[in-house]
């Protein structure tokens, strides 16, 4: 349903715009709440060979589905006086970054979980850049970007390094793979490496500098998914 939110932007009537897309993602966000009667204490949930819901990615996607209606309901005076293009890739921007986030917290394999991680910053980049407040939003963008890609990096090798050591990075398999036992200091910059990644997106201090001008820069949507 969340795919159909494209079409649903580009072939909506200009007058209809913002009424049908809102009612088209709070009908995806009240679907999202029967994932919730499926967790269970252990184990997963499966929606398909490569995705499926546990107890802790459960109310991140369900969040997800429900942060989109509330988006557009906060951009809808925002945008009001632009061309209607511009309104409706705007939509198409904030429905990417739900369908990235769905299946990052969907994921079963580590490596699809960081593809679509990092495919989040190619639409928050544009909100940011293309639709915020002032003129330092480029160098608010050109911050959030080069931060987060640093960070990143080092996870990504950690990621190659974890599938060439235990052989796969299926969630599924991987609790009974050979485990790192972390006791030279390449296994703890392993570690290091794997945790960077979500250091700078809370931020932690030090690799937080991105954050303030991200946040005064973007447009209300924008500080929502930040």
């Amino acid at each position: 349903p969340t795919l159909m939110l494209v079409p649903t932007a580009w072939l909506t009537p200009s007058k209809c715009l913002w009424p049908t897309t809102l009612a088209h993602s709070m009908v995806i966000a009240l679907l999202s709440l029967s994932w919730l009667k499926n967790t269970m204490e252990t184990g997963w949930s499966a929606l398909n060979p490569f995705m499926a819901t546990d107890p802790l990615s459960t109310p991140l996607l369900v969040l997800t589905c429900w942060l989109l209606p509330l988006m557009i309901l906060a951009s809808q005076n925002h945008t009001a006086t632009e061309p209607i293009n511009r309104q409706r890739m705007y939509i198409s921007l904030l429905t990417s970054l739900q369908i990235f986030l769905i299946l990052a917290f969907g994921a079963t394999e580590v490596i699809m979980f960081y593809v679509m991680f990092e495919a989040t910053l190619i639409p928050t980049l544009i909100i940011i850049t293309r639709w915020g407040n002032q003129t330092e939003r480029l160098n608010a963008g050109i911050y959030f970007l080069f931060y987060t890609l640093a960070g990143s990096l080092p996870l990504l090798v950690a990621l190659l390094l974890l599938q060439d050591h235990t052989g796969t990075l299926s969630l599924f398999t991987l609790p009974f793979s050979h485990p790192l036992h972390l006791s030279s200091n390449a296994d703890k910059l392993w570690w290091a490496g794997c945790l960077l990644a979500f250091l700078v997106k809370m931020p932690l201090y030090g690799v937080h500098l991105w954050l303030p001008k991200a946040h005064v820069e973007a447009p209300v949507a924008g500080s929502m998914v930040l």
